[in-house]
């Protein structure tokens, strides 16, 4: 940490607004530094919540408070909205950008928390066909998609091609995937339950695919195994040890799996 030149105080620059951003502006606001937060987007994201979005249980305003509205009573942030093109550390200085408009933002220390993006583990050609869900964006085209299949599936006369509509594939057995699954079960079963008349929701399948031998498997094997099986109450077929090797974009969306073994 530089020590700041005599006649101002200790400049702090942090690039996100996730809860690592979020978080170190917070628990600097006792301390003399001034403190910039830059953000390419204007709010605070609850991503845990976003899988509710994605199947129209909450609104995106729900999870995704204004970063200001957050910060406003923290004297010492002023956050900027911006897109982070480069950063000189010689110089000490944080470029970015945003409507146009580049700013230079000087710092004697910075912070990092721009956040993750989805893997797709060597196969970005996925993310056209099957978005991840890290963003209010991503929520709201799956929550499109999802609701579009039902939607799809009532005009569909043809009985094979109303069922892949109402098929949905969740890949991740992580925690996300597992709510997403689950609450796609819950949406079909009580959230569309009589407000269709050549199609019954209750019908539709959810499948739920992982590379790995069990579902939450970094929560241990207790856990898991009670996951699994409520997952299997709610009518998710589980299927481990299936490791996608194929996604291709039709009229419908096909998914071709390595399976190693049964489940």
């Amino acid at each position: 940490m530089s020590q700041p030149h005599l006649g101002r105080r200790h400049r702090v620059a942090i690039i996100g607004s996730g809860f690592g951003g979020l978080f170190a502006a917070k628990s600097l606001r006792h301390a003399d530094v001034d403190i910039t937060l830059i953000s390419r987007i204007n709010h605070h994201l609850f991503q845990p919540l976003l899988y509710q979005v994605a199947t129209g249980i909450l609104s995106e305003g729900e999870i995704a408070p204004p970063t200001r509205d957050v910060l406003r009573h923290q004297r010492n942030v002023q956050v900027l909205l911006g897109d982070v093109t480069s950063i000189d550390v010689e110089a000490r200085t944080v470029r970015s950008s945003a409507i146009g408009i580049e700013t230079v933002t000087e710092y004697d220390s910075l912070i990092v928390a721009a956040g993750a993006d989805t893997s797709y583990f060597g196969h970005p050609e996925f993310a056209e066909v099957a978005p991840g869900l890290k963003s209010i964006d991503d929520a709201m085209t799956l929550r499109a998609r999802i609701f579009g299949a039902f939607e799809a599936a009532e005009l569909e006369t043809d009985p094979a091609r109303r069922a892949d509509w109402m098929r949905f594939v969740v890949v991740g057995a992580g925690p996300t995937g597992v709510e997403m699954a689950g609450q796609l079960t819950e949406v079909a079963r009580r959230t569309l339950r009589g407000n269709f008349r050549s199609i019954d929701p209750a019908d539709a399948e959810v499948v739920l695919i992982d590379a790995a031998d069990s579902v939450l498997g970094t929560f241990g094997h207790r856990l898991s195994a009670r996951t699994a099986e409520q997952l299997q109450h709610l009518g998710v077929e589980i299927w481990l040890n299936a490791r996608v090797t194929r996604v291709v974009a039709r009229v419908r969306y096909s998914l071709r799996c390595a399976r190693v073994m049964p489940t």
